[in-house]
């Protein structure tokens, strides 16, 4: 009896293991499950400036919502700046997201609110916490901010009258960290050299990460970490908001995605959210929307309104799907190539008609090559062609290939070859020149896609011009991998990606790939928002 009572005893463990049943002195509740889910989620949100869409109706963000939703953004992080106007956008941003799983998350803007008041922000956020499309963490309504330093939000939370989970930007710093009622930390640190007075001559690297996590991670606490396509910003003083520099972004967009999820990968209970800086911020070119800016009195329309950088979402899908998945290499599903360039080349002068009266600082980081990412999922030649003059760069496998081609004046045609058949071809929307597009100085960027079935962006415009490009044979280009350095005049890191200028601001060969990631199996007494180049 002794020996039958243990063999079942046995037997019932065995069984147990193999199919992963829990021993009932074990057993997961429904609420512990989900706990668990939730813990292993991961979540993108993108910027949203709620005070530049002072005229959107309904139907404008219900549009967006959409757009965002089909690109796998999560929701919105409604950065509110104490308009009046913001609470109407607030309904219709709520109205909208109600009506689709997309979620929204209010984001305090403290250089209008002030942080030793949390009065203002507390009522901010008390009528908006409980709606349906309010994103909640860990059953909680998640917040962040645009700065906040010393914000007292157990107060905030008190006078919300909900637990919230609090996730705000603020510099690494163990004050920060230790901040009471603090769930996390989100960082504004996406542009080399941003927030100081230097002009950094290298691309972006995840050391400003690292110090946040370090800080995080012994304290189970998480972080938000950011990312954007690009910065410039070329506005005059009569604005109000003098800014006239250009950060780092040549290759800044695939680089930092990729950072993203080796971040995601090392520090797993960490790194829960993505904020993509900005969906329409298209004062400072870092916006991933379609441009559709209203303001006519700061010359931003001359260097933005032709510039569309909504095909960037079309590069982020692998590396948002990847990021989600916990995997450290993008999932690449289709064939397809995404190309941006400026529309000048960045010699030229322009002074006596621009609007500002000279050229941006940092100017001279800018390479002067035409990028293209090509997302393949197999070996496959690119070639592009510049005032008919064509030159190719093969890849030999799947994965996120980020090429650079040396920029001339002329149209510009796209033409991607998959090797055992397809191809995509496209055309530049506007020509390059050696003068300054609308007599202004332009460091911004158009972009384009086009994928192996055809289909292309409206930025692509006619493809004629590609599919009749000249075949010319080109030097072959080295992919460089992640860890190694690119071979040019001057040894460059690969964390500094191939457009990265030397000390004395020459750039690596213009023919040669920048990288190629593999693909995984299928208030005023604030500092300025760009510390003290605000005011330059």
């Amino acid at each position: 009896m002794l020996l039958s009572t243990l063999l079942c005893a046995i037997l019932g463990t065995v069984l147990a293991h193999a199919l992963s049943i829990p021993s009932p002195s074990h057993s997961v509740s429904f609420e512990e499950r989900q706990a668990a889910s939730a813990e292993s989620e991961r979540y993108v949100f993108a910027h949203f400036m709620v005070g530049f869409v002072n005229s959107y109706t309904q139907d404008d963000w219900n549009r967006d919502v959409a757009l965002a939703s089909s690109k796998g953004i999560d929701g919105f992080a409604l950065n509110c700046d104490g308009q009046d106007t913001n609470a109407q956008q607030l309904q219709y941003a709520f109205t909208a997201a109600s009506n689709s799983n997309f979620k929204l998350i209010i984001s305090p803007d403290f250089v209008h609110y002030s942080y030793e008041d949390p009065g203002p922000v507390s009522e901010l956020l008390k009528p908006w916490v409980t709606q349906l499309g309010y994103f909640q963490y860990e059953g909680k309504p998640f917040v962040s901010s645009f700065w906040g330093e010393g914000t007292d939000w157990v107060k905030v939370r008190e006078n919300v009258g909900v637990e919230l989970y609090v996730c705000p930007y603020d510099y690494a710093s163990q004050a920060a960290v230790d901040t009471p009622g603090l769930d996390g930390l989100f960082s504004w640190r996406t542009w080399p050299g941003e927030g100081t007075d230097e002009v950094v001559f290298q691309n972006m690297t995840s050391d400003p990460d690292e110090e946040y996590l370090n800080l995080l991670a012994p304290l189970g606490k998480t972080f938000m970490a950011p990312v954007s396509p690009w910065f410039y910003s070329h506005l005059p003083a009569s604005t109000g908001f003098p800014k006239n520099y250009y950060l780092y972004s040549d290759t800044l967009w695939p680089t930092r995605w990729q950072q993203i999820l080796d971040l995601g990968v090392k520090y797993p209970d960490q790194v829960k959210f993505v904020e993509i800086i900005t969906w329409n911020d298209w004062t400072e070119s870092s916006l991933i929307s379609p441009y559709k800016g209203t303001m006519t009195t700061d010359g931003n329309k001359e260097w933005s309104e032709d510039f569309d950088h909504s095909v960037f979402m079309d590069m982020m899908g692998p590396f948002i799907s990847a990021f989600k998945a916990g995997q450290a290499q993008p999932q690449v599903t289709e064939d397809r190539m995404v190309w941006w360039y400026r529309p000048t080349l960045k010699n030229a002068e322009c002074s006596s008609t621009d609007s500002v009266g000279e050229k941006p600082r940092g100017w001279e980081m800018a390479a002067d090559s035409v990028f293209v990412a090509a997302l393949t999922t197999g070996p496959a030649t690119i070639t592009v062609t510049i005032g008919g003059v064509a030159s190719s760069q093969s890849v030999d496998g799947a994965g996120v290939h980020t090429l650079a081609f040396a920029m001339s004046v002329g149209s510009v045609a796209f033409q991607m070859e998959v090797d055992g058949g397809g191809s995509a071809t496209g055309k530049g929307a506007i020509e390059i020149s050696d003068q300054c597009y609308n007599g202004v100085y332009n460091f911004n960027v158009l972009a384009g896609t086009a994928a192996v079935d055809g289909t292309s962006s409206p930025a692509s415009g006619d493809t004629a011009l590609a599919s009749s490009a000249p075949e010319v044979s080109a030097a072959p280009a080295s992919s460089v991998e992640a860890g190694t350095a690119v071979s040019a005049e001057a040894s460059i890191p690969a964390s500094s990606a191939y457009s990265t200028p030397s000390d004395e601001g020459g750039n690596t060969s213009a023919t040669q790939a920048v990288s190629s990631v593999p693909v995984a199996p299928a208030s005023s007494s604030l500092p300025g928002r760009w510390g003290n180049w605000r005011n330059q």
